[in-house]
């Protein structure tokens, strides 16, 4: 019986809602995917999100690693923060952001400000009719203390990445596609999330998100891809699938609303029947 609980424990700390590569690109709000647009120059976008995650573990027995991407979250229980990005046109095709993200839960006896980075993008090819572009965004992560690691707010030490970023614009449709690499290093004298298992520390991420303008206004969006699983005990990739609607009462606002299922397999994505871990989010573009 001993045994069996030890193993329901562990494995119900390996269920790791954890966000790594978009985090690192501040991606396209509210989607995971980023684009190869930049903000123009000396312009300036602030969005400002709140996100909530939640597991979903019919058999925690046979559970896996459910990595979240976009949120450098490291825990099995249920997160609420507010994420916001201020980005900065500084050329025609290159612009620079900054962000951060305020937990209002977990709580405990550390900072609620995490998951702070940098992040320079730039479209280095485009087609004269704006057809396709591409860029290239490399990014830093600022470390969290080893009191935010233990709680699952990110890790306590330098990260790095970059995204590869192509697009593809139509009349109606778009369509964005990311390649992206991080080095997660974390400070191995402390738990990850309150799970000591060792991680993967080379994340790799591939997503593509077709994005409709299905009226003046109005967008809708698909967003599925894959990510490294981090904890070297389970299988190397995991899924995910997000559903978005971007509304824009104005030129200069859009407001973003998405719902998100990470999970083992895309079966399990589509389904929801197996174990897996949900995020929505809901928040405001404001370009000025």
């Amino acid at each position: 019986m001993k045994i069996i609980l030890d193993m329901h424990v562990r494995l119900h700390y390996a269920l790791i809602s954890l966000a790594i590569i978009p985090g690192y690109s501040l991606a396209f709000e509210p989607l995971n995917t980023d684009d190869a647009g930049t903000v123009k120059k000396d312009g300036n976008q602030v969005e400002i999100y709140s996100f909530t995650t939640n597991q979903h573990d019919s058999n925690a027995l046979n559970a896996v690693d459910l990595p979240i991407p976009d949120q450098d979250y490291v825990d099995t229980q249920y997160a609420h923060a507010y994420p916001a990005t201020y980005t900065r046109g500084i050329g025609d095709n290159i612009e620079a952001s900054i962000g951060s993200a305020v937990y209002a839960q977990p709580k405990g006896a550390f900072s609620p400000v995490s998951n702070s980075a940098v992040a320079m993008k730039w479209r280095f090819a485009e087609s004269e009719d704006g057809d396709w572009a591409l860029a290239i965004k490399p990014s830093v992560r600022l470390p969290s203390t080893p009191s935010q690691q233990v709680a699952g707010l990110g890790y306590s030490a330098l990260n790095y990445g970059a995204t590869l970023i192509g697009s593809v614009y139509w009349n109606a449709v778009e369509i964005h596609a990311n390649v992206a690499y991080a080095k997660a290093s974390y400070n191995t004298n402390y738990p990850a999330g309150q799970n000591t298992d060792p991680n993967r520390t080379n994340i790799l991420f591939f997503s593509i998100a077709p994005v409709w303008t299905v009226s003046p206004g109005i967008r809708l969006a698909l967003d599925m891809g894959l990510t490294t699983n981090p904890p070297t005990t389970e299988q190397y990739l995991s899924n995910y699938g997000l559903v978005a609607a971007i509304f824009s009462p104005i030129e200069a606002i859009d407001i973003g609303l998405s719902y998100m299922r990470s999970a083992a397999n895309f079966g399990i994505v589509t389904s929801g029947s197996g174990a897996n871990t949900t995020r929505t989010e809901v928040g405001v573009t404001w370009r000025f």
